[in-house]
């Protein structure tokens, strides 16, 4: 491809490819020189240039014959992978989730719902993306544009028609979105986290709402203050989802509630639907309802949605029931304040014998959020396990402490402390009673531990299972 086809110069030389890491530059690559969160691309130029670099991209000039100066080239590489990529978004309905919690498992609802109405749909986020029988593992919630756009067109090669994507307020504010027209724009709520990144609340807030102002409908639990005063100022098209009379989509009752699932009601206008689902949990219930809202205002038959929702059966790692026999074991994603609240308080409402947790906070990641989790923990649980989770370069140990500064003092016989996350699964399980609900929070889907020596194979599943068979516990799940 020419470089004029590329960028807006009076330029043909040929470009092969495009490159924003220096050693993976090919003779006659564009190199985009992108500020990271860690390093800067502009370290690196010389680098590419001795790789075989045609052409250098650049927000400052670095005196060389061969560069363009751009303001910005971080929104520089959206649009310049998708145009290398020939603008796969364009043969594509996008749909966008954003929120503090619950975007995977309503871009799981929908990609359900939107096989079972026939088409050939997508979904990529936090779990990967996937579509037609492929699987891509991410390392982002949203990709970055070299990873992104290239998804893209392979999805549109294979012939898929509507692709729901999580999109992270990272993505947002770096601009790895920016040449995306969503089809429809979703916000779930939102509550404190990556304060690490943003640095305040407005600013967090602020990069989610971009993603409304690429989208040509847009969906917003109100009940949610921000999604609330959001959606006011994109009424009258907005679309209002929660549990009051103002909803477009209202979730009008709930007739059964158990730890088996849920049978509920969704008012639209003149229309009642009843709903039943497997998935349990009130928060369970504004993630099916932000689902069955884009869906239905989006032309599905309201039949199709029932029967999609009814024979879905979960997200990995989000409230998933890895045992219930003598005493019952969860695994969730649950790493804000928040998440751990609603699906502590969820749990609770089942009347274990007694609700155990066993969590921990990531490293190098918010650091206030700790002291609060801690005192969540102790408040609703019964008994309370702090490990290790995704430690990177901080000492497990100084985490935990964070952890229980927030816990009232003196810690009770109720609170243990394992740092060895693998031991604390062993541990709980081996002095499980019969009836006990537990909950192990805070990985979720992922199949590994980050520490200080690196990323290495975890699965918290397989550990649970082992332990369960070594103990002598048989699923009746």
């Amino acid at each position: 491809m020419k470089l004029s086809q590329l960028i807006a110069v009076d330029n043909d030389v040929e470009i092969t490819g495009i490159a924003v890491d220096s050693r993976k530059v090919r003779k006659g690559n564009l190199f985009l020189c992108v500020r990271g969160e860690h390093s800067d691309g502009h370290d690196y130029f010389k680098e590419a240039l001795k790789n075989g670099a045609a052409m250098i991209v650049t927000e400052r000039s670095l005196g060389l014959k061969n560069e363009i100066v751009l303001p910005d080239t971080r929104r520089a590489a959206a649009s310049l992978f998708a145009t290398w990529y020939q603008n796969p978004q364009k043969n594509l309905r996008i749909y966008g989730v954003t929120g503090t919690n619950g975007k995977s498992s309503i871009v799981g609802i929908l990609h359900h719902i939107y096989q079972k109405a026939g088409f050939q749909s997508a979904v990529c986020g936090t779990l990967g993306c996937t579509w037609e029988g492929k699987f891509y593992s991410t390392e982002n919630t949203t990709p970055l544009p070299e990873v992104l756009y290239e998804k893209l067109r392979e999805m549109a090669d294979d012939g898929v028609t509507h692709l729901f994507m999580e999109v992270s307020s990272h993505a947002l504010a770096l601009e790895r979105v920016s040449e995306i027209e969503f089809s429809y724009g979703v916000l779930t709520n939102l509550t404190p986290e990556h304060l690490d990144f943003h640095k305040t609340m407005e600013d967090y807030a602020a990069s989610k709402e971009k993603l409304f102002l690429q989208s040509h409908k847009t969906v917003f639990n109100i009940d949610d203050p921000f999604g609330y005063l959001t959606y006011q100022k994109h009424f009258p098209w907005a679309i209002g989802y929660g549990k009051t009379n103002r909803c477009d989509f209202m979730l009008d009752k709930i007739f059964h509630r158990d730890a088996n699932g849920t049978v509920f009601t969704v008012r639209h206008r003149n229309e009642t639907y009843r709903f039943i689902t497997s998935l349990v949990g009130e928060y369970n219930l504004y993630n099916l309802l932000a689902a069955i809202s884009v869906a239905l205002s989006d032309g599905i038959d309201g039949e199709t949605v029932v029967r999609a929702v009814a024979d879905f059966s979960g997200i990995k790692g989000r409230l998933e029931c890895v045992y219930q026999g003598d005493f019952t074991v969860f695994i969730d994603y649950a790493h804000t304040p928040d998440a751990l609240m609603r699906v502590l308080t969820e749990l609770q409402k089942t009347s274990p014998k007694r609700l155990r947790v066993v969590f921990g906070c990531g490293g190098d990641r918010d650091p206030a959020k700790r002291p609060v989790m801690g005192r969540i923990a102790q408040t609703i649980a019964d008994d309370v396990i702090v490990t290790s989770d995704n430690s990177r370069s901080e000492a497990p140990g100084k985490i935990i402490d964070e952890i229980l500064s927030g816990m009232v003092k003196p810690l009770s016989d109720h609170v243990t402390v394992i740092e060895n996350r693998e031991e604390a699964l062993r541990w709980v399980i081996e002095t499980a009673l019969p009836q006990d609900v537990i909950l192990v929070a805070g990985k979720g889907h992922e199949e590994y531990e980050i520490n200080a020596s690196g990323k290495h194979p975890f699965s918290e599943a397989d550990i649970i299972r082992k332990a369960l068979n070594q103990f002598g516990y048989r699923n009746e799940k």
